[in-house]
């Protein structure tokens, strides 16, 4: 009887663990000591060797039998962590996920990689390139594709692009990581948020090729908050503060043209507000003296606008009834 209630907890006690990992969630971890097998490769053929499990790997990988090679993959980096073959195997691990189009485990798989291994790595730049390829391939992917041609969710990808410059901030394509969070939010309407990352790349790589693009981007984001605010002050002053930066940042820019047809209309959009203001003061609320410092401001602010020959004319008029301004009766 007591042999039989040995067994029965020995049995229990080497099933628990397996347990925890099938219904425990994602997390769970049993850590293994170098070289020991768990419990499921004592049915899976595993080798007695990370050298020989890698070899087996590879032969899989030849074969195109990938599920089998991520297996195999998965249980030489997990068994034997230390050995030489271990980085590679994460490597060759993750690419076969990205092979097949599982890019969010691919992607973790790369991490792995990275947290565990970074100093050990042939390719580090490969590794952070990898990544990379599966951030754009989830930012471009159509979900729902059967159903008018589908939709894309960029938003989904700044995690990713995000993970890639932490990972590789002096990385040579770091800056193009930047330009992707800006686009991905710039394509989710989150304007403000591509804003800071159009900014941050023109701080941080301002003699880079994708820092003009960036800065222009930061102006078309600045563009669509005023159709969403069209009377904000507020965005109007931070759009001709950021054609002014890059007009004088990149002074022979292909796009001076169209940078100065904008701030040409900018320009006159305020000065008709100035304009407009000052019509309010005499037509409606009936503060003469009001009106007519309003309408001089508007030929001291914006002395070569189209609109200064109308606020010209109201303060002639507002001069013939007498109304005149306390600079003007303190010079008389």
């Amino acid at each position: 009887m007591r042999v039989c209630f040995v067994l029965l907890m020995g049995l229990l006690w080497g099933v628990s663990p397996v347990s925890a990992a099938l219904f425990g969630g994602s997390d769970a971890y049993l850590e293994k000591e170098e070289g020991e097998r768990s419990f499921g490769a004592l049915f899976s053929g595993a080798e007695h060797t990370s050298a020989a499990q890698w070899s087996a790997a590879q032969e899989k990988i030849e074969q195109q039998k990938y599920r089998s090679a991520e297996r195999i993959l998965q249980a030489l980096y997990e068994r034997w962590p230390n050995s030489l073959e271990a980085p590679e195997a994460v490597v060759a691990h993750a690419e076969i996920l990205k092979k097949r189009k599982k890019w969010n485990d691919a992607f973790t798989v790369y991490q792995y990689a990275i947290d565990n291994y970074a100093n050990r790595l042939n390719g580090y730049s490969d590794v952070l390139n990898g990544q990379f390829e599966l951030a754009v391939a989830v930012m471009e992917h159509r979900r729902m594709a059967f159903l008018f041609g589908g939709y894309q969710v960029p938003e989904m990808a700044i995690p990713y692009f995000e993970a890639v410059i932490l990972n590789g901030p002096q990385w040579e394509r770091a800056p193009e990581a930047m330009m992707m969070v800006g686009e991905c939010n710039q394509k989710s309407d989150a304007f403000e948020e591509a804003i800071l990352a159009y900014v941050e790349l023109t701080l941080r790589h301002p003699n880079h090729a994708l820092a003009e693009e960036a800065a222009w981007r930061r102006i078309e984001c600045l563009q669509a908050l005023r159709e969403e605010y069209p009377v904000s002050p507020s965005v109007l002053n931070r759009i001709l503060t950021a054609t002014t930066l890059y007009l004088s940042t990149y002074p022979d820019t292909e796009r001076r043209g169209s940078i100065i047809l904008l701030r040409n209309e900018l320009y006159e959009f305020q000065s008709e507000q100035v304009l407009d203001q000052g019509r309010f003061y005499e037509q409606v609320a009936k503060n003469p003296l009001a009106a007519l410092r309003t309408y001089e401001s508007l030929l001291e602010l914006y002395p070569k606008s189209q609109h200064t020959r109308a606020a010209q004319a109201r303060i002639d008029a507002l001069h013939k009834q007498g109304v005149r301004s306390e600079v003007e009766e303190a010079s008389e």
